[in-house]
């Protein structure tokens, strides 16, 4: 009789394991699931727009723009902007070298590049380049060749701030990818080792 309790506790023991080791990779079932899904929308946009559209081409407003300026700062992008001549739209200035008072503009974003300093700053910067900076304010904000010349809110024509330009306008947008390798004289690596980088343009209409 003892022996038959044993055995009843055991199966039950049993039981429970098994039951529990079903919940717990029916949970693990569900969060990979979960996972999965949010790495599957995380590109949403793009995926829809781009891919099974079968299209690199689409008219924007600011309101597209902006987050992918953002994308800028948090992932690996290029943003080039330009009006429908195909003259570069300026988006701030950059000193040519160190010590030089000679400037040249740019008109794109690659803060993997342009901006060299903590994370703090290329947030700075991106806010500054959308809303320009107060006139006089001191933005000491680096590039490869030394301090950049971002423009004052309130400035018009060429060189306003972004976010002044781009909510009165539409845009072409184009996508492109490249590997930063290719650029770098290193193409010779496999691609499954390369360094995929997007490219945003925007053209204005």
């Amino acid at each position: 009789m003892e022996n038959a309790a044993d055995a009843l506790q055991m199966a039950a023991a049993v039981l429970v394991f098994v039951l529990a080791l079903s919940i717990s990779i029916n949970a693990f079932g569900e969060a990979r699931q979960t996972a999965q899904t949010i790495l599957d929308n995380r590109d949403r946009e793009y995926d829809y727009e781009y891919i099974q559209g079968d299209t690199t081409e689409r008219i924007v407003k600011g309101e597209t723009i902006i987050p992918s300026i953002y994308k800028a700062y948090k992932e690996n992008y290029k943003i080039v902007f330009t009006k429908n001549n195909g003259e570069g739209i300026k988006l701030y200035q950059k000193f040519v070298a160190t010590n030089s008072t000679d400037k040249k503009p740019i008109c794109y974003i690659d803060l993997e590049n342009e901006v060299l300093g903590s994370d703090k700053q290329k947030e700075e910067f991106l806010q500054i380049l959308l809303y320009g900076r107060e006139p006089g304010q001191d933005i000491k904000i680096f590039t490869d060749t030394g301090l950049t010349d971002l423009p004052v809110k309130g400035n018009t024509g060429d060189y306003q701030p972004l976010y002044d330009r781009i909510k009165n306008h539409t845009y072409e947008e184009k996508l492109g990818v490249y590997y930063q390798e290719e650029l770098q004289g290193t193409s010779s690596a496999p691609d499954a080792n390369k360094t995929e980088k997007r490219v945003l343009t925007y053209i204005e209409q």
